[in-house]
């Protein structure tokens, strides 16, 4: 499988997207989409307004999930915990969920980008979990928040 790598925000950020998942118009400045052909696997990049430290990951990762359990339709959590992503920290949730009458496979990672919340999506259709599994590690492996000159400084 090939791969595309974007540049998101102003280049602070690198992601390595399957070539066949197309980039969505997002009329939105803070989020980044894709889109698979047949609309069942999606991909969103967002950039949150709170503001997010590695103390209070924990406390806005239980408000996600107990959103989540609130506001999504037959939502059933799969794993939650943390990972290390280019040396950083990121809250995850692995969860299905149900909508229009089809289930879903998500992951969602919560992490730090410039102080504010980074918030990664991906989602794809339950009966394809298994088939889509190594292409998510792959994704979550590939972000690369990325240093400018005048950060190194």
């Amino acid at each position: 499988m090939l791969y595309e790598k974007y540049h998101l925000f102003n280049d602070g950020l690198e992601i390595m997207i399957p070539s066949d998942i197309k980039r969505s118009e997002a009329f939105l400045p803070f989020q980044n989409n894709w889109i698979s052909k047949d609309k069942r696997t999606v991909i969103n990049i967002a950039r949150g307004g709170e503001d997010l430290t590695n103390d209070n990951l924990d406390d806005r990762l239980n408000e996600y999930y107990r959103r989540f359990c609130k506001e999504i339709n037959q939502f059933v959590c799969k794993r939650i915990g943390k990972r290390t992503i280019n040396r950083k920290i990121f809250g995850e949730l692995q969860y299905l969920s149900h909508m229009t009458g089809y289930c879903f496979y998500n992951i969602f990672l919560l992490g730090s980008y410039k102080s504010q919340e980074l918030i990664v999506t991906i989602q794809c259709m339950e009966n394809r979990r298994k088939e889509y599994l190594y292409i998510f590690e792959h994704i979550i492996d590939s972000i690369r928040i990325l240093r400018k000159q005048e950060d190194m400084i």
